[in-house]
Order: C-alpha cells, then structure tokens, then sequence
C-alpha cells in the first residue's frame, strides 16, 4: 500500500470507521491491487535528499477513491459521509491531485442537490471545487463556483463563509493580473473578519496580500505581510501554510538578489512538504531553488532540480509551474550559451502562460525572450518582447520593473 493509501487509512477512516469496517476496506484494497514499498534514500547532503526522492505516478489512486466513495456510502449516514468526503477534497487538494479533488466535490454537489437543508454545505463544496480549478487554471469555472458559495454564504449571513469566498476571489484576480480587483477582494475578506477569532483566515490574507506586494515589486511591504502571517501560522502550527509561506519568502529573497537566504527558505518548504506529502507546494520549492542555482551558474543542480519539479507538475496535471519549469530551463540554456535551446524553452513557457492567461509569468518569460535576442543581436524580436514584457508588468502595476524595462528599451537601436 503507498503512503498516500496508508495516510487515508490511518488518517481519516479511523475516525469514521470501525476497526471491522476498515479492515473490510483494506481487504478490498488488497484484492483489487498489488502495491510496492518505497525505498531508503541515501542523505548525502540536503540536495542530494531532496533530488532522489521517488514520486511514483498515483496512477491507480483513482480507482480507490470510487471504491472508497461506494464502501462509505454503504456503510455511513448522510451527514458523515458528506463530512468524511469534504475531509478526502481537502486532503487531495493540498496533495495536487485535483481531478480526483474536483471528482469528490461533485458528488458531494450531486448528493446534496436540491436540499435547503444541506446549502451549507454545497456553498462549503462549490468553494473548495473553485479552489480546484483555479489550480487548473480553469478561471471561469473557478470565479463561476466561487461566486455561487458566495451568494449561498450570504443568505445564511456566513460571514467567515463569505470571507474565504473574496480571499479565494483575490488570488484568482492576482493570477490573472487584475491587481485592483485582487487588492479590494482581500480588504473586502478582512473586513468581514474578527481579528480574535479568525487568526487563520486573516494569516492567509496577509501572506496573499504579501504575494501581491511582492509581484508589484514592492519588497518591503511584502516582507512586512509575511512576517505577520508567520507569527499567526507558527502559533497555529498550520505545516500547509508554512511550506506556502517559506516558499514565497524564498522567492521574496531571490528578488532580492539574497541566495543564500532564499536557499534556506526553500528548504524549509521542501523538508515540510516531503513530510506532508504537499506536492504542488514541493514542485514550486524545487523549481525556487532551480532558479538559485542558475543565477549562481551552478547549471547541473540548476537542471537537476527544475528536472524534479517538471515530474511532480506533470504528475499532478499543474501547467502553472510547468510553463515556469520551461522559463527557468530557458534562463539556464541562454547562461550556458545554447541559445536555439534556451529560445525554444522560453517559447513554450511564453505560449502556455499565454494559453492558462497568467500575466505575471508572461511578464517573465517575455522580459527573458527579450534579453536572449539581445545576446543574439535579434534587435526586432528582442524590443517586441521586451516591449511585451513592460505592457503585462504595467498591467500588474510593477513600477520598479517597469522602469528597468523602459531603460533597457531605450538602449536598442
């Protein structure tokens, strides 16, 4: 049995299952497939660790989910299956593995449907599947969802409800670029909460609001954010949003040129992400300390690591991290001087950020397509991109960045 089958036994049925009835379970799983243990991972040095790390494909997880799903229907009462079900959601969605997530949610949508007395609970189902396919870059569908919780939280007058609903809105409009509608999607979260009792919610509004302030280039503020959203989730000890947090301080350094530091906080990540099994939060972190490497030329682990990323996000179907994962291989190519490589790496990052419209990572790979056809004397195609680049970063209200680009513009003749 894989780890991941083992924590849904001894994590969650226990709690809605009784030992004859899992053992039931786990019969089942028994007969319907053989699995494989894992193996010992050699620790000659922290990124030694990290790289040989095995991620199997999950490749048959999905026929367990529908084999659990018909068991606990059988065996549970309505309201604990549904509850038990929301649990399973979560737990795969922290996990990357949204089309099995999405599959819940549905069926917890179907099971409820038509029931004024279950509403709660599909406002609860239609956020948590907007929350999915914003991870697939699925946007309308997302804001679709997430705006229908919304009304559904408001008419039983669920502020918290209501709050998730605009701070999940944020981050969809920050992807997307739409820096005006994600900063009053926040404020209008925060204002619906109680500073007392809803640590949680506000800690995650501050480490977005920090996301925000460090996409605009605006590195103070950024760092002001996480270090309040760091006090609120080491008290609450919430592991998922300090893997998030230590990743996005990571990033915050790189920005800054600070290596070493950015090093130290990706580790972090990754060491709680590994234990967590947290793998969109471990692509991400493997992929931040790719880009280190790179920028400190050091092309092996640069590649070794963004190589390690591309199997996890393509394991869970993430094309976010993956057109990242092909910008950071095109930045190591164009340092190492292939640059019929590097140029077709950054080409496929640009076009997939243009396909999943994520504005930010189009800013990025546009600025690097730019100054690799300056290095090959393409003076056309490098102010077309780099003319690119400055339009999107204008749209994210980056002024730092856009005047460096405005200033390297200016030097083409």
């Amino acid at each position: 049995m894989t780890k991941l089958l083992e924590n849904i036994v001894e994590k969650i049925l226990k709690n809605y299952f009784d030992k004859n009835q899992i053992a039931e379970y786990k019969s089942i799983l028994e007969k319907s497939s053989a699995t494989k243990k894992g193996t010992k991972i050699p620790t000659d040095s922290v990124d030694n660790e990290q790289l040989k790390r095995d991620f199997t494909p999950l490749t048959t997880l999905p026929s367990y989910i529908d084999l659990l799903i018909t068991f606990a229907t059988e065996k549970l009462p309505k309201l604990t299956l549904i509850e038990l079900l929301m649990f399973l959601g979560e737990d795969y969605v922290v996990q990357g593995q949204f089309e099995i997530a999405e599959q819940i949610y549905l069926h917890i949508l179907a099971t409820v449907k038509n029931d004024a007395e279950y509403e709660n609970i599909s406002a609860s189902a239609l956020l948590s599947l907007g929350i999915v396919y914003s991870q697939l870059a699925q946007w309308k569908k997302s804001i679709s969802c997430i705006n229908q919780a919304r009304k559904l939280f408001e008419k039983h007058k669920d502020f918290k409800g209501t709050a998730r609903c605009y701070n999940i809105l944020g981050t969809v409009y920050g992807d997307r670029g739409d820096m005006v509608k994600a900063k009053k999607s926040f404020q209008d979260s925060m204002a619906l909460l109680n500073p007392r009792t809803d640590i949680a919610l506000i800690g995650n509004l501050e480490l977005n609001m920090g996301i925000l302030e460090n996409m605009q280039g605006n590195y103070d503020s950024a760092f002001y954010f996480y270090q309040r959203a760091l006090i609120k989730y080491e008290q609450l000890k919430d592991n998922r949003r300090l893997a998030e947090l230590r990743h996005n301080m990571g990033m915050l350094y790189t920005q800054r040129g600070e290596y070493e530091l950015a090093k130290i906080e990706f580790d972090k990540s990754i060491a709680i992400s590994l234990n967590e099994s947290y793998m969109p939060k471990l692509a991400l972190s493997y992929l931040g300390k790719a880009f280190v490497f790179a920028q400190l030329n050091d092309f092996p682990l640069a590649t070794a690591f963004a190589d390690k990323s591309l199997h996890i996000s393509l394991q869970i179907k993430d094309r976010l991290t993956v057109a990242d994962i092909y910008k950071v291989k095109g930045i190591v190519e164009k340092k190492k001087k292939n640059y019929e490589m590097s140029e077709n790496y950054l080409l496929t990052s640009f076009r997939i950020n243009t396909e999943v419209e994520n504005i930010l990572n189009q800013a990025e790979s546009a600025y690097e397509l730019g100054e690799l056809y300056l290095e090959m004397k393409k003076t056309i195609d490098a102010k077309r991109y780099l003319q690119i680049a400055m339009k999107k970063y204008s749209k994210l209200n980056a002024e730092p960045v856009v005047k460096k680009m405005q200033e390297l513009l200016s030097k083409i003749r």
